[in-house]
């Protein structure tokens, strides 16, 4: 047998093991662990054995993640007398504890938590790895295995809408409850209107001229809503229609609005200063606002959202955060260009016109910004509910409605080829939006 002369010395194969012949003596390596011939080496591995194809050192052999110490490289981990990779699905982690796959899944490990994928054909469902039909075409599963399109049909994916109403001149904002639908309309023939739910039969619950119902909120058997004039007022009307009554008035154009712990949030604008943009607050029943943020540079179109104890709205560029119950403003997230806020009690979500067009999650408390989608063009609107966080891109025909699982995943389209949605509102089972574009009021199952 011939042999390879290397810097450290002699290295021979052999059948019965690999010789090496170095300055320091002579060493047989075998499966049962490294001899030494002539004077002694340090055996770093004689308790726990060597294999064939181990790397031979004078100080000992470096295999499988092996150390030259006799501990395990960085990546690896000792499972009985082997180092075992800390991603290998057989060892995950640092238990040694083999990944278990459901059927028609396959087992994988991140290196710290077991996790896994399903075989093509299946989707990821609650008791494993399912078979729901043709994801592209089952009405009962459309996009995703469990999401049903109600009477509508799936097509690519997608759910067919139900239109609740249509020739909404100027339709903008939007809220809903179990039972009906309310949206407003501004210009010549400003409204605030009511629907049932399934569509028909429409309510105006309050008609006027020129003025410029901006924004709406549902609390306790009462309609809020925002009028965004020079001398504007955040007012209510009970829930079927009676006497408007104003909650707050005298205020330079109110906008954005959110309800929260028995007060309504929303946001004013002086167009006179750059920095003239405001967050107040009100009872719901009434009373002098307060100011829980002045000096603000709002964009041209501004977001507010309540979550957690605090009230979170848009800036021009910034995220911004303040005690709902007031206290010290401060900057959430800067130089977002955010355009829409949504918030619960444990997260943020916004969606943001950088970097081509994202929806971004992150703790109340900071920490990790979790990039939820990209590449959504011009992102304007979004909500959460318990579950998912929902939004709307696009303009002219190519908008579309969006859904994702809180924390990430798989989005899912609602709607697409949308003229323009504008704005939405959720209820316990269905999503509800408006077609700025085409003045429709459209619904699908969430």
């Amino acid at each position: 047998s011939g042999g390879i002369v290397t810097d450290s010395g002699i290295v021979i194969a052999t059948d019965s093991g690999i010789i090496v012949v170095t300055d320091s003596g002579t060493v047989v390596v075998t499966d049962s662990g490294i001899v030494p011939i002539d004077s002694g080496i340090p055996d770093a591995h004689a308790d726990q054995g060597a294999p064939d194809s181990g790397t031979v050192h004078d100080s000992g052999i470096v295999d499988s993640g092996h150390a030259a110490d006799g501990g395990c490289s960085t990546g690896f981990h000792l499972c009985g007398t082997t180092c075992a990779d800390d991603t290998a699905p057989a060892t995950c982690g640092t238990s040694c504890t083999p990944c278990q796959a459901p059927a028609n899944g396959v087992a994988s490990c991140n290196g710290t938590s077991c996790s896994y994928t399903c075989d093509p054909g299946f989707n990821v469902c609650s008791t494993g790895c399912c078979s729901c039909g043709n994801v592209q075409t089952d009405p009962n599963n459309c996009g995703t295995c469990g999401h049903s399109c109600g009477t509508e049909a799936c097509v690519d994916g997608v759910c067919g809408s139900t239109i609740v109403a249509t020739n909404q001149a100027n339709a903008y904002a939007i809220a809903a409850d179990d039972v009906n639908v309310y949206w407003t309309t501004t210009g010549n023939a400003s409204s605030v209107v009511q629907a049932p739910v399934a569509g028909g039969g429409a309510t105006i619950l309050v008609s006027s001229q020129n003025d410029y119902p901006a924004a709406l909120a549902v609390v306790s058997g009462q309609v809020y809503w925002t009028d965004e004039i020079m001398s504007g007022a955040v007012s209510r009307v009970p829930i079927g229609g009676g006497v408007s009554i104003p909650v707050a008035s005298n205020l330079s154009y109110p906008s954005a609005l959110a309800a929260g712990g028995g007060s309504l949030f929303f946001t004013t604008t002086s167009f006179t200063t750059m920095n003239g943009g405001a967050v107040l607050s009100v009872p719901t029943g009434g009373g002098s606002p307060v100011t829980i943020a002045n000096n603000q540079m709002m964009g041209q179109t501004t977001s507010i959202a309540v979550g957690g104890g605090s009230v979170y709205w848009t800036t021009y560029a910034d995220l911004m955060k303040a005690p709902a119950g007031g206290g010290t403003a401060s900057t959430f997230a800067s130089q977002q260009y955010p355009t829409a806020v949504a918030a619960d009690a444990t997260n943020v979500y916004w969606a943001s016109q950088y970097g081509g067009g994202l929806v971004l999650q992150q703790s109340a408390h900071g920490g990790n910004v979790v990039t939820l989608a990209s590449a959504q063009y011009y992102p304007n609107s979004i909500l959460v509910d318990a579950t998912d966080v929902y939004w709307t891109t696009g303009q002219g025909g190519a908008g579309t409605v969006m859904k994702i699982a809180i924390g990430g995943g798989t989005a899912v389209t609602l709607a697409a080829s949308q003229p323009y949605p504008s704005g939405m509102a959720l209820n316990s089972t269905t999503l509800f939006w408006v077609d700025f574009g085409d003045g429709t009021i459209r619904a699908v199952p969430k």
